[in-house]
């Protein structure tokens, strides 16, 4: 039931019009019943280990205090969780376990929607909790809706229970909160389906043939992955946090603009932000305090350590220990080289220096989006190698168009414009665009200008789902 498709809007009509008509008393017990519906949906196997993970942390935490030993083996379980999800979830086969005569399919038990997020929640909770800066929870129902939470439980954002399970009681409901979370649906509708499911069969055909195109051709293509990727999961982010807000809940922004940013550290301030908060607050701190003594080094230790276990995190391959890696090292370059950009900054105009950086940055990112995306190493390096090889094309129809367009046709060209049209104007305008979605005033040319984007040039057909659902 993905959040574009006509069952899950089926579904959120009548969640958001049993729970506004229900008293106070019986919301959170509504919505842990809507969100069981919503995972058991997907499969059993996800709705059964969401249970089961809530109340095997939910009870630990009344333990930890004190003891050690229980902290570490409450971390090392939520933490093969993750990496038997990502696993199983990689593997285009089946896996068994043989007991006597007795066959166990495991793979549908390990991939369980949302538990490489649900599983960080969990440790940073049974963290704050061993240190004392949190109490325990002393509602089981409250934990479990705390993981299981409908609108955020795909991707996130990731939450600490005091910032979500204090809302539970409020819950306040307002015509405020009904408009501004409706505002932000449609904003993240047209993020998925005008502008990253449009993208969708270009990045298609250039990383999934890659022996097939020239250098600019296969630039562009990564190019347009990179674009297709933050519109499809700030997207998704949109959606998430305008349904809870409909429900009385607020959760963190997940993204700020990260395709503006001058620097890749001020890239990760600004995409999927809850994530990569929760590696600096349980990764990366931690690190640099013990290496306290050599600032330089703790901070490059930390950095290593940091992006390497995100790497994990998103997959296990080579793929994204690349990927990781070029982050390691674009970061470290950033902390070595601190004052002397510092002081090439200050010798050039501040919107020259702003724009060059911006450039630098965005092809920095797009570079290491070649691993993220690529199937194996072997695709990825084909890739590289294209695009330093025959750069500019011999005929541009056949050669840069039509691979993008997925067709030399008239009508393809056309569509190919519209595709890449669209995020273009609607990265130049995103500062006033994300503000008009966050008013909580009913805006009628926002609401009509998005409505007729998605019925003009929204993708219907495929219903696809969000990229971030892999992780």
């Amino acid at each position: 039931m993905s959040f574009n498709s006509p069952l899950f809007f089926l579904f959120l009509f009548a969640v958001i019009f049993i729970h506004f008509v229900l008293s106070q008393k019986y919301r959170s017990a509504f919505l842990l019943f809507a969100s069981f519906i919503f995972i058991g949906y997907y499969n059993l196997a996800s709705l059964v280990t969401v249970i089961s993970f809530s109340v095997f942390n939910y009870l630990i935490a009344k333990k930890i205090i004190g003891n050690r030993m229980l902290y570490v083996a409450s971390l090392i379980i939520n933490s093969i969780a993750i990496v038997l999800f990502n696993y199983f979830n990689l593997s285009n086969q089946d896996h068994y376990f043989h007991i006597s005569s007795i066959s166990f399919n495991v793979q549908s038990f390990v991939v369980a929607l949302g538990l490489s997020f649900y599983s960080l929640q969990n440790i940073a909770y049974l963290t704050e909790v061993y240190f004392k800066r949190l109490q325990p929870e002393t509602s089981i129902s409250n934990y479990t809706l705390y993981n299981s939470f409908f609108p955020k439980i795909i991707s996130g954002p990731i939450l600490l229970p005091n910032e979500f399970i204090p809302q539970i009681n409020i819950n306040a409901i307002t015509k405020e909160k009904l408009i501004g979370g409706f505002h932000l649906i449609l904003l993240g509708l047209v993020k998925k389906m005008v502008i990253a499911d449009r993208l969708a069969p270009s990045v298609h055909s250039i990383f999934d043939y890659p022996d097939n195109y020239n250098g600019l051709t296969t630039l562009t293509g990564i190019y347009i992955f990179t674009i297709q990727l933050y519109f499809d999961f700030s997207g998704y982010t949109n959606m998430a946090l305008g349904i809870a807000k409909m429900l009385g809940y607020d959760l963190k922004e997940n993204f700020n603009m990260p395709l503006r940013s001058t620097s890749v550290s001020e890239f990760w301030r600004r995409w999927h932000i809850s994530l990569i908060s929760w590696f600096t607050n349980y990764i990366y701190y931690p690190v640099v305090y013990r290496l306290r003594k050599s600032k330089k080094i703790a901070a490059l230790a930390g950095i290593f350590i940091t992006f390497l276990i995100s790497g994990i995190w998103h997959g296990i391959g080579f793929t994204f220990l690349a990927w990781a890696s070029c982050h390691i090292i674009y970061l470290s370059f950033e902390l070595l080289t601190k004052r002397f950009r510092l002081n090439l900054s200050e010798r050039f105009n501040n919107s020259v220096y702003k724009t060059i950086s911006v450039f630098i940055v965005f092809n920095a990112v797009c570079f290491s989006n070649i691993f993220f995306r690529s199937q194996s190493m072997d695709q990825a390096l084909r890739l590289i190698q294209n695009i330093f090889s025959n750069f500019i094309p011999y005929n541009w129809l056949s050669e840069f168009i039509a691979p993008l367009a997925i067709g030399g046709h008239q009508m393809d060209q056309f569509n190919l414009m519209i595709s890449l049209f669209i995020p273009i104007i609607f990265l130049l305008f995103e500062r006033k665009i994300n503000k008009i979605a966050n008013q909580e005033k009913f805006n009628i040319s926002f609401v009509v200008t998005s409505l007729l984007m998605i019925l003009l040039f929204g993708i219907f057909a495929s219903g696809s789902r969000f990229i971030y659902m892999q992780f």
